[in-house]
C-alpha cells in the first residue's frame, strides 16, 4: 500500500535528483536514497516509471562517478554506495520493458562496462564480498545485449574477469555466466574466447568439487566447442575426457557431461 503512493507521488524524482553525481552530492545522503530506491525497485510495483524518469541513466552516471572516485583514491566509504547502487542498476536491467544498449533513458555500454572493471578491482582489493554484486550487474548487462558483449571483448577484458575465477565459488560461478553471455552470442564472439587462457582456466574449474562451477564450466565448454570446434582438439590434448569421468555419476551434471563428451567424440 506505501509503495504505489510513493510512486505515484513526486518523491522518486526528488530520490533521483538527490542522487546525481556532483560537487553536491552528499555519500551519506546518498547511502541512505539508493537502499530507499532499492527496496522500491524490488517491489516491482512499477519499474517502468523509475526507467521513464531516468533511473537507470542517473544510477549508470553515478557509478561512473563512483569509479572515477576509486581512480583520484578518494574511495573513503565507496563500498557503502556500491551495494545499493549495483543492485539498483541490476534490478532494473532484469525488466523486460528494458532494451539496454542506447536512447536518452538507458546506458552507455562502454564507459558502463570501462567503469564497473574499476569498481571490480577495487572490491578485489578492498571489499571482495562485494564482486558478487558487480559480477550480477554485468551478467545482466551481458546477457541480452550484444553491444555490451562487444565493450566487454573491445576492452580486452576477458582475462581480468579470468583472474577473478579463484576468489571464490560464488564469483566463479557469476564469471562463467557473464563468460557464456558472451559466448552465446555466436562464432564471432567466440572468436575472442579460443584460442588465449579460457580452456586451461576452465579445465582447472572442472577440478572443482562445487556442482554450480563444474555445471557452468560444462556450459561454457559446449558453447565454445558449438562454435569453435578446433577447441575440441585442445580438450581431447589437455586430458579433457578423463576429467569429465570424474563427473559422470554426479546426478546433478550427468546430462552435461554426456552431452559434452558425445560433442567431442564427435568433431
Amino acid at each position: 500500500m506505501i509503495i504505489p503512493s510513493v510512486l505515484g507521488s513526486i518523491l522518486p524524482q526528488h530520490i533521483l535528483r538527490l542522487l546525481q553525481p556532483g560537487p553536491k552530492l552528499n555519500l551519506g545522503v546518498a547511502v541512505e536514497f539508493a537502499w530507499c530506491l532499492h527496496y522500491i525497485i524490488c517491489s516491482q510495483v512499477n519499474n517502468a516509471l523509475l526507467i521513464y524518469h531516468g533511473g537507470l541513466s542517473t544510477l549508470g552516471l553515478l557509478l561512473l562517478d563512483m569509479a572515477a572516485a576509486v581512480q583520484r583514491t578518494e574511495d573513503a566509504g565507496l563500498e557503502l554506495l556500491a551495494c545499493p547502487v549495483l543492485r539498483c542498476l541490476s534490478n532494473l536491467l532484469t525488466e523486460a520493458a528494458v532494451e539496454v544498449g542506447g536512447g536518452p533513458n538507458q546506458l552507455d555500454d562502454e564507459r558502463v562496462v570501462a567503469a564497473l572493471f574499476i569498481l571490480l578491482q577495487f572490491f578485489l582489493q578492498k571489499q571482495p564480498s562485494l564482486l558478487p554484486e558487480g559480477l550480477w550487474l554485468l551478467n545482466n548487462l551481458t546477457a541480452n545485449s550484444s553491444s555490451f558483449c562487444t565493450s566487454l571483448l573491445s576492452m580486452d577484458l576477458i582475462e581480468p574477469l579470468l583472474q577473478l575465477l579463484p576468489v571464490s565459488n560464488v564469483v566463479s560461478v557469476l564469471v562463467l555466466t557473464v563468460l557464456c553471455n558472451v559466448a552465446e552470442k555466436g562464432p564471432a564472439y567466440c572468436q575472442h574466447l579460443w584460442p588465449g587462457p579460457l580452456l586451461p582456466c576452465l579445465m582447472g574449474m572442472l577440478a572443482s568439487s562445487d556442482t554450480e562451477v563444474v555445471g557452468q564450466s560444462l556450459e561454457l565448454l559446449q558453447l565454445l566447442f558449438l562454435y569453435r570446434p578446433e577447441a575440441v582438439e585442445a580438450f581431447l590434448q589437455q586430458s579433457g575426457l578423463q576429467v569429465l569421468e570424474k563427473h559422470q555419476e554426479e546426478a546433478q551434471l550427468q546430462d552435461r557431461v554426456h552431452a559434452l563428451q558425445k560433442t567431442a567424440l564427435h568433431r
